[in-house]
C-alpha cells in the first residue's frame, strides 16, 4: 500500500506542481487585494468631495447615460467618508444584431458626493501596469484567465488533487517502526547537508507543519471552483445545504425567469428594508444583478471581513420579491461550513492575522512544490544512472 501512495503521491504532486506554484504565488498576492490595489491606484479610490452621498440609483443611472453601449451589473457602494464607489459594466447587447457592442469590461470609479468619475479601467487586461496589476492577478489565480469557465474548471480539478494528495503526504510522513514519536519527530525537523537532503527535510518537514494550514485552503479551493459540482453534494452527505438562488434559477425555463422591471434604486431600497427585518445592521456593501437569471444581489458590510462571511440577500428583478437569503452563522450546519470558505480561504476569519498567515502561506506552497519537483528529478537521475551501471 506505501508504494501505491508513494506513486499517487509522486504523479499528483508533478501534475498539480505548476498550477499550485502559480496559486499560491498570486495568492500570496491577493491576501493583501483590497489594501495593494488601494495603494497602487488612489486616484481610484480617494473622492475628495465633502457632503451627503448620492443614492446608488443615481450613480448607476448618470453613468449608463454617459455610456450607452455599456450597462452597470455590479456595484460597491462605500459606507466610510472620502472613498469611491465601484461600478463595473459590461457590452449591452445591439437592437440591430442582438450582439454585445464591441466595448470592452469597464470598471469605473465614481465620487459618491459630486458623481464626478474618477478613474476607469478595463478588467483583465495584461499585466503589470499600477491598474492592471491587482484585476490581473485576480484573474490568474481564480481562472488562469482561460475563457468561459475552463479555468475555474480547471483549478477546481487541481484543488481535487491538491486535497487527495494533502492527505496522502501526511500518511507517508508516518513511521514504520517503534519507537512511533522518535522516529516520527525526525520528519519535522530541518537538519540540512547537501542539496538533495536540503529540499527533502523542506518539502517533508514544511508540509508537515503547515499541513492544518494547507489542508483547509485545499477544501476551500474545491468549494470555491466546484460548488454546486463538488463542494455542496459532499456536504450534504453530513448536513444538507440549499441551492443557490444561481443554482435554482439556472434550472428553470427561460420564459419563467421574467423580465427586469426593478432599478438599481429599487433593489438597494428592498434590501435596505429586508435586512432591517431580518436584524442585519451592516450597511449594504455591494449590490449586483444577474442578466442571465433575473435577480439581484445585495451584500452587507466590506470586503468579507465577518468571520462567519458576508450576509447576502435575493431578490428576483421583475417584481423585488425576496428569493433567497444566505445569512453568516445562519443555516444549517452543511451551509454555514460552506459560507466559512471564502473568509478561510483569504485568511480573512482571523483578521488581519489571517491575511499574514495566507501571504506567507501561498509563498510556502510554491516552495513545497517547487521542492517536490527538484525530488523527483533527483530521484529520477539516480535511477538512470543505476540503469546505466547496472547496464555496464
Amino acid at each position: 500500500m506505501r508504494q501505491l501512495y508513494v506513486l499517487l503521491h509522486r504523479y499528483l504532486g508533478l501534475i498539480t506542481a505548476l498550477f499550485l506554484a502559480l496559486a499560491g504565488l498570486t495568492g500570496s498576492v491577493l491576501a493583501f487585494h483590497h489594501e495593494l490595489d488601494e495603494w497602487l491606484n488612489p486616484s481610484f479610490y480617494e473622492a475628495p468631495a465633502v457632503g451627503e452621498r448620492q443614492q446608488p440609483g443615481v450613480l448607476v443611472d448618470k453613468l449608463q447615460a454617459e455610456h450607452p453601449r455599456l450597462q452597470v451589473w455590479y456595484m460597491e457602494y462605500p459606507n466610510e467618508p472620502g472613498h469611491a464607489a465601484l461600478l463595473a459594466m459590461v457590452p449591452r447587447n445591439d437592437p440591430a444584431s442582438g450582439e454585445p457592442y464591441a466595448e470592452k469590461n469597464t470598471v469605473f470609479y465614481l465620487d459618491p458626493v459630486s458623481g464626478l468619475t474618477l478613474g476607469q479601467r478595463y478588467w483583465g487586461e495584461c499585466c503589470f501596469s499600477r491598474e492592471n496589476f491587482m484585476p490581473f492577478m485576480l484573474e490568474l489565480h481564480y481562472s488562469l484567465t482561460l475563457p468561459g469557465n475552463w479555468g475555474i474548471l480547471l483549478m477546481g480539478v487541481v484543488a481535487i488533487m491538491w486535497v487527495i494528495d494533502c492527505l496522502i503526504a501526511v500518511l507517508l510522513t508516518l513511521p514504520r517502526g517503534r519507537p512511533f514519536w522518535g522516529k516520527w519527530s525526525k520528519a519535522w525537523k530541518i537538519k540540512g547537508g547537501h542539496a538533495y537532503r536540503l529540499n527533502m527535510d523542506i518539502h517533508r518537514a514544511g508540509g508537515l507543519w503547515l499541513w492544518l494550514l494547507l489542508l483547509p485552503v485545499a477544501l476551500s479551493s474545491v468549494a470555491m471552483n466546484l460548488p454546486a459540482q463538488v463542494f455542496k453534494p459532499a456536504v450534504s452527505l453530513f448536513s444538507p445545504v440549499e441551492p443557490s438562488v444561481y443554482e435554482a434559477r439556472g434550472g428553470l425555463p427561460k420564459e419563467q425567469l421574467g423580465v427586469t422591471q426593478l432599478s438599481y434604486q429599487q433593489a438597494y431600497q428592498r434590501a435596505q428594508q429586508e435586512g432591517q427585518r431580518l436584524g442585519l445592521t451592516a450597511p449594504i456593501g455591494e449590490l449586483y444583478y444577474s442578466f442571465e437569471y433575473n435577480f439581484y444581489g445585495a451584500g452587507f458590510g466590506q470586503h468579507d471581513t465577518d468571520a462567519q462571511g458576508k450576509s447576502w440577500l435575493f431578490f428576483h428583478g421583475t417584481d423585488g420579491h425576496l428569493l433567497g437569503k444566505e445569512i453568516a452563522g445562519q443555516g444549517t450546519l452543511g451551509e454555514r461550513f460552506y459560507r466559512l470558505q471564502l473568509p478561510i480561504h483569504g485568511g480573512r476569519i482571523i483578521g488581519m492575522t489571517g491575511q499574514v498567515l495566507i501571504a506567507v502561506l501561498g509563498v510556502m506552497i510554491a516552495v513545497l512544490s517547487l521542492t517536490g519537483v527538484y525530488i523527483w528529478w533527483r530521484k529520477l537521475q539516480a535511477r538512470r544512472s543505476g540503469k546505466v551501471r547496472r547496464a555496464g
